[in-house]
């Protein structure tokens, strides 16, 4: 376990070099769920108090729902630097009904620039308990990586728009795909016949693609509040 943990970070310290910002983003993921046996994965960026997915793995609905509880709630502690850690979903309030059906456990990261917060890091198992002390400290390495993948993206000479529009130029038709239709289906609160209408296609067509892109059809009542909101 020692030598794993040990090439764990080395490979961190390697990746500090790498270039691609977005493949940046989604290595580091892969080697986290790796390390803690994760469910899925994802970084968000900020837009004001909104959410924006930049890179992911493996990311459904319950995990957007999971991360946006976390932030609605913890936002001024992850804001000053301070992860948060659910050991088991089903113990906590806000987060009993993801833990029904989606993962047991999950943690949140700050990922900080200069002492300011610019992503964060989400994180999730099937398992409760799934972080020992060991793979917390080892985390905010991850966030170093975080941190330089989301500033390349943001670039000086860059604004936030374009920065986004980068991003997007970037990222393979097919998980851009699907990753617009699962938050445009979050954002109108999964209303099938809104979404058709909003993308010009039949709902048919909404219920292929989600077949096509393994997306569970969720069913939310209409007094749910709204989710992340896409860029």
């Amino acid at each position: 376990m020692g030598r794993r943990a040990d090439l764990i970070d080395q490979f961190a310290d390697l990746v500090i070099g790498a270039d691609d910002p977005r493949r940046l983003g989604e290595r580091t993921i892969d080697v986290v769920l790796s390390l803690v046996e994760g469910r899925c994965g994802a970084v968000f960026t900020l837009a004001g108090d909104r959410l924006l997915l930049f890179a992911s793995r493996g990311v459904d609905q319950h995990a957007l729902d999971g991360a946006q509880v976390v932030w609605s709630s913890r936002s001024d502690a992850l804001r000053l630097g301070e992860a948060f850690y659910a050991p088991e979903l089903g113990a906590v309030a806000g987060l009993k009904s993801i833990a029904r059906q989606g993962p047991a456990s999950l943690t949140m990261v700050p990922v900080l620039q200069d002492g300011v917060l610019v992503a964060l890091l989400y994180i999730d198992a099937a398992e409760p308990h799934f972080l020992n002390n060991a793979d917390r400290d080892r985390l905010s390495k991850f966030a170093r990586i975080i941190a330089k993948a989301v500033t390349q993206t943001a670039g000086p000479k860059t604004s936030r728009a374009e920065a986004w529009e980068t991003y997007l130029e970037r990222t393979p038709v097919e998980d851009m795909e699907r990753e617009k239709l699962l938050l445009l289906l979050n954002r109108n609160e999964w209303n099938i016949a809104r979404v058709a209408r909003l993308m010009g296609v039949t709902r048919r067509t909404i219920y292929l693609r989600l077949q096509r892109h393994h997306i569970p059809r969720e069913r939310v009542p209409k007094s749910r509040p709204r989710k992340l909101a896409a860029s």
